[in-house]
């Protein structure tokens, strides 16, 4: 389908490059021009150069692209006013918006007296029977998925030759609307939200459908801080045998697979979601899309590189930009697999909670710590002690033995450190609910970790350290315990007294304690 250069100001209209075919409301088909709009010759109804100029950002039907190269078709949003007309049993009272693929109405649920969204599916030529018979049965199959991330339908039927479906009524607005209002979305709200659009995935997949459509107005906001995943209406079932049956997409989100006519796929859906979440979190599309039709702007998902910010914004972590990288690689099979490990990666770049941990249970868990650290060396320390002050007894002088029950001491910060490398959580923290995260709200990585564990139980290590060294040397040990007091008063003014609570050892390792919320808790946090 094409699509027309920008007209702008005090510019002469040039020629349309190819032909343009408008499928009117009354049936009629007749040419456009893409710069100008156009009359139909039967009812007189009017099709404008924005309506055209809007198409490509529309639904549109990759199958109808490939049909013909010398004459083109596409359906605009057409105007006709469907408002006060009866549906089934629903009766529409006003338009709410619509596309290439149908229009929306808010319409009155008469045998339940509620207010549902009616969309009624545009009619043309091309769809036989067969095609919208399986597209209101893909509909009937996606209203049995039952899921807090997914709009319910609620009715599927047909009111003379139209298709309709009558669907659940969201506050909104939509994330595009949003997009467009606010502007870039909060990067970690937007991980949320992409969370929320994969678990919905995921579930729809279990009934073997495929999305097909996934962009920001297709997301809806439904309070508290939840999204549902609009227009299943018109997914497809992925093992599907209809190859006649068009492939619709916009071209904006369609995967490069698409285009050279490979079926649909949970990755074609993966590549729609990572251009959707990048232009979340930026404000803008991953790339331009080249070209004087929309044939040619959908080729450019087959070539173009993704235009990352530059420098990289320091409120973004950089592992976004490797999870993009992945969602929209150009071959399918460089995607993810499965919606599982989808899953597992957004929830490794997800911020965790960001409310940072006082000075009361910091301190508690800090002593703990200590404590335990301590307890475990106290007794290499002791026999130590207890060594140096025996005498010598006939050939074997034992404090010989001192230098490796020092060494072998270090097994007990060496193994803390081991655990602390592999996620898992010191005993203070843990019994406190506290958690580490770094700069951006993420887990910290493994080299940043371990350095602030060290710094954090100096007193721990400097300690022993101490007593070894002033067995052989007083001076060196009142050193180390004077470095060793005033790193632990820099460490202490800084928690109580700076912006953020963060320790000396923060500010050095760019981490923050904050407030843990397990696993379920953040799974919960993701939907509602």
């Amino acid at each position: 389908m094409p699509t027309s250069p920008d007209v702008r100001e005090n510019e002469v209209p040039q020629k349309p490059a190819v032909e343009l075919l408008y499928h009117c409301v009354c049936g009629q088909e007749y040419s456009v021009d893409p710069q100008t709009g156009g009359l139909c010759p039967v009812c007189k109804r009017k099709v404008t150069a924005e309506a055209i100029r809007d198409a490509s950002k529309a639904t549109i039907s990759i199958y109808d692209l490939h049909a013909n190269e010398s004459a083109r078709s596409i359906e605009f949003e057409h105007d006709e006013e469907l408002a006060g007309k009866v549906f089934g049993h629903f009766r529409l009272d006003r338009k709410l918006g619509g596309g290439g693929m149908g229009a929306v109405y808010r319409g009155l649920d008469t045998s339940l007296q509620r207010y549902v969204a009616v969309k009624v599916l545009h009619q043309h030529r091309k769809r036989t029977d067969s095609r919208v018979n399986a597209m209101l049965r893909e509909a009937v199959a996606q209203a049995r998925i039952n899921h807090p991330n997914v709009v319910t339908i609620y009715y599927v039927g047909r009111e003379g030759e139209e298709p309709f479906l009558a669907m659940e009524l969201l506050p909104g607005p939509t994330l595009a609307e949003r997009l467009q209002t606010s502007g870039a979305i909060p990067y970690g709200e937007a991980i949320r939200y992409a969370i929320q659009v994969a678990l919905a995935l995921r579930h729809a997949s279990a009934f073997d459908l495929v999305h097909a459509d996934i962009k920001p107005a297709n997301l809806i906001m439904a309070g508290d801080g939840r999204i549902k995943l609009s227009d299943f209406g018109l997914a497809r079932v992925q093992s599907g045998d209809d190859v006649d049956a068009p492939i619709s997409g916009t071209p904006a989100y369609v995967a490069p697979e698409l285009i050279q006519g490979e079926g649909l796929s949970i990755q074609s859906d993966m590549y729609a979601l990572g251009v959707t979440l990048f232009e979340l979190v930026f404000g803008h599309a991953p790339f331009p899309l080249e070209g004087e039709t929309i044939l040619e702007k959908l080729k450019t998902h087959q070539s173009a590189t993704i235009e990352f910010p530059n420098p990289w914004p320091k409120s973004i972590p950089i592992e976004f930009r490797k999870l993009i990288e992945r969602l929209m690689a150009k071959k399918p099979g460089d995607r993810f697999a499965s919606y599982d490990s989808l899953l597992e990666e957004l929830e490794s770049i997800a911020p965790v909670s960001t409310t940072a941990a006082g000075f009361a249970p910091r301190a508690m868990a800090f002593f703990v710590d200590q404590f335990c650290l301590l307890s475990a060396i106290a007794p290499f320390a002791a026999t130590i002690v207890t060594m140096n002050g025996m005498k010598t007894s006939g050939t074997l002088n034992i404090r010989l033995l001192i230098p490796i029950i020092a060494f072998a001491s270090l097994i007990v910060p060496g193994l803390y450190l081991l655990l602390m490398y592999r996620g898992w959580p010191s005993l203070g923290r843990y019994l406190f609910q506290l958690r580490i995260v770094e700069e951006h709200g993420l887990a910290p990585r493994r080299e940043q970790l371990v350095p602030r564990e060290f710094l954090r139980n100096a007193f721990a290590w400097c300690i022993p350290l101490a007593l070894y060294v002033s067995l052989t040397s007083e001076i060196l040990a009142q050193a180390i315990e004077i470095g060793l007091f005033l790193f632990l008063s820099v460490n202490t003014v800084t928690l109580l007294l700076l912006k953020g609570r963060k320790a000396l050892h923060d500010y050095l390792c760019r981490s923050r304690v904050v407030l843990a919320i397990d696993k379920k808790a953040r799974e919960h946090h993701a939907v509602d």
